[in-house]
C-alpha cells in the first residue's frame, strides 16, 4: 500500500455548515457567490460553516448577517445534507426574518434573488446541494 492510498483511506474529519431558509410569498431567498470564493459564480442558499464552539443556530443567524445584513431567528431544522465530493454536511434551518436590509457582502455574495423553487431547480449555475435542500424542504 502508497502512502497516497492511506492517505485517501484516511477518514477527514467533517466539516459543519449551516443553511438559512427564508421565504416570501412563495419564494425562497438566493444567493450568487463572489467569483472569488470556493464556486464562486454558482447561485445557492445563504449559509456558511459552523466555528468551534459555536452551535448551529448561531452559525445561521451570524452567517445570514454577514453575508447579507439580515437579522434572522432560527425556527426549524428541517434536515441536513452532505456536499457530494466534499467533508461538508450543512444543516438546514428555516429562519424568520427579523430585521434589517438585504446589503450582500461584496466578497462573499455578488447578487441575491428570490425564486421559486421551479425557478432553482432550473438554473444551469446552480449548486447541486440545492436539488437535496428543495426535496426535504418538500418533504415538510
Amino acid at each position: 500500500m502508497t502512502a497516497a492510498d492511506i492517505h485517501a483511506q484516511t477518514p477527514r474529519p467533517v466539516r459543519r455548515g449551516v443553511i438559512g431558509i427564508i421565504e416570501r410569498n412563495g419564494c425562497l431567498l438566493v444567493i450568487r457567490r463572489a467569483a472569488n470564493v470556493a464556486k464562486g459564480g454558482t447561485w445557492c442558499f445563504p449559509g456558511g460553516h459552523v466555528e468551534p464552539g459555536e452551535l448551529p443556530k448561531q452559525a445561521v443567524k451570524r452567517e445570514l448577517l454577514e453575508e447579507l445584513g439580515l437579522h434572522v431567528s432560527p425556527t426549524e431544522r428541517v434536515g441536513a445534507v452532505r456536499v457530494l465530493d466534499s467533508r461538508h454536511v450543512l444543516a438546514i434551518w428555516r429562519v424568520q426574518y427579523m430585521g434589517g436590509e438585504i446589503r450582500p457582502a461584496p466578497r462573499e455574495v455578488s447578487d441575491f434573488a428570490w425564486m421559486t423553487p421551479a425557478d432553482i431547480r432550473s438554473l444551469s449555475s446552480g449548486l447541486p446541494s440545492n436539488e437535496r435542500v428543495l426535496t426535504l424542504l418538500d418533504a415538510r
